[in-house]
């Protein structure tokens, strides 16, 4: 499969990107057990439409720099990590997708904890869509990306209070990826 190069970003460049979506949920379920479902990619075929695997490139334990692959039913999409602070943040670059739609992307997820079996999920995305959709940038954001990343949201949340118990104990088994 082909893949073709976006313009690596970082942190600084959120400013200058062209479209910000945000997202915003209360989980019923920790801070840390909401990023460890979304950073081991635990149910995700049940929570992420389209979801299909996840590639992992270098060692474990992931983090900062580290690449992956999200193999969803559409589009391949190369991750870099820009943030991996466990229970806080999961935030990353898209450097390459095999339908080239966007010129650069940013996805930046955050867990803010309410108590110990609560918290909120912040989902944002910023990007700048390919130079050969400029003319119908503002439609493909308002009803293919803002829904995606909604139905991501969520899910995530929706999977996360399924899979802790009311006394917040872990249910349900780590998906190798």
């Amino acid at each position: 499969m082909t893949l073709y190069a976006l313009r690596p970003s970082y942190l600084d460049d959120i400013a200058t990107m062209r479209h910000h979506l945000r997202t915003e949920r209360t989980v019923r379920s920790s801070a840390d057990r909401a990023f460890g479902i979304l950073a081991t990619g635990e149910g995700q075929r049940e929570w992420a439409e389209g979801y299909r695997s996840t590639t992992w490139y270098g060692t474990t334990p992931h983090g900062t720099a580290t690449v992956r692959d999200i193999h969803l039913r559409w589009i391949t999409v190369r991750e870099r990590f820009l943030v991996w602070e466990p229970g806080r943040r999961f935030c990353f670059s898209a450097d390459a997708m095999s339908i080239p739609l966007a010129h650069r992307l940013i996805e930046d997820i955050t867990f803010e904890s309410i108590d110990e079996h609560s918290c909120v999920l912040r989902w944002q995305v910023h990007l700048d869509t390919a130079a050969l959709l400029r003319p119908v940038q503002e439609r493909l954001v308002s009803t293919t990306f803002a829904p995606m990343f909604e139905r991501f949201a969520a899910g995530l949340a929706s999977y996360a209070a399924a899979a802790t118990t009311p006394r917040g104990e872990i249910g349900g088994e780590a998906a190798t990826g």
